[in-house]
């Protein structure tokens, strides 16, 4: 095999490439010659004897391998502090809920999720207009409206229908408490 560099041995038994006067003429690109000659096929390739105990070690380091259980990473949960809902709050979901068990049913359980995660949005929002000196009873009209859009297929009539007499009740309700003095 012919090489483009000579080696030099020192008396520490390493060798030092030096570069031939072939590639002293070559325009320099950022690549060494060096590093060039060595993505060069090697004309004769090494060859290693196997014996049985190396490829029976091998096949035992294999299985230990597969057999070893490697624990999944470990993800941070993010917690969830509980929400701590008044009673006033609870009767408002509860009338929000009303009539609408088989709406619900027919939903799939993405939709379910995010139909009951946005009532009690809208319910804790009722909930803070109505401890508000001064109702605004439109809003929370409104905050239901919306809510109950959400619903596939609703027809238009029945969503303000529907609304109007939640918030009815709603109303009634909050009134009974401030007279009791419970809100």
């Amino acid at each position: 095999m012919a090489l483009p560099w000579k080696k030099e041995v020192k008396k520490t038994g390493q060798e030092i490439p030096q570069v031939s006067k072939q590639s002293e003429k070559l325009p320099d690109f950022g690549v060494s010659p060096v590093s060039e000659n060595l993505e060069k096929k090697i004309e004769q390739p090494v060859v290693l004897s196997e014996t049985t105990e190396s490829t029976q070690a091998t096949e035992q380091i294999g299985e230990v391998i597969s057999e070893a259980v490697i624990p999944p990473p470990t993800v941070a949960v993010p917690v969830v502090q509980p929400v701590i809902k008044d009673e006033f709050t609870k009767e408002i979901e509860n009338i929000l809920s009303e009539d609408l068990t088989d709406v619900f049913l027919k939903m799939n359980p993405a939709q379910q999720e995010e139909f009951r995660v946005k009532g009690e949005e809208t319910a804790s929002k009722i909930r803070v207009l109505l401890s508000a000196t001064k109702v605004n009873v439109k809003k929370i009209l409104v905050l239901i409206g919306e809510w109950l859009k959400m619903v596939p297929g609703i027809n238009l009539f029945f969503l303000e229908q529907e609304a109007k007499i939640k918030t009815d009740k709603i109303l009634l309700n909050s009134e009974d408490l401030k007279k009791e003095g419970k809100l």
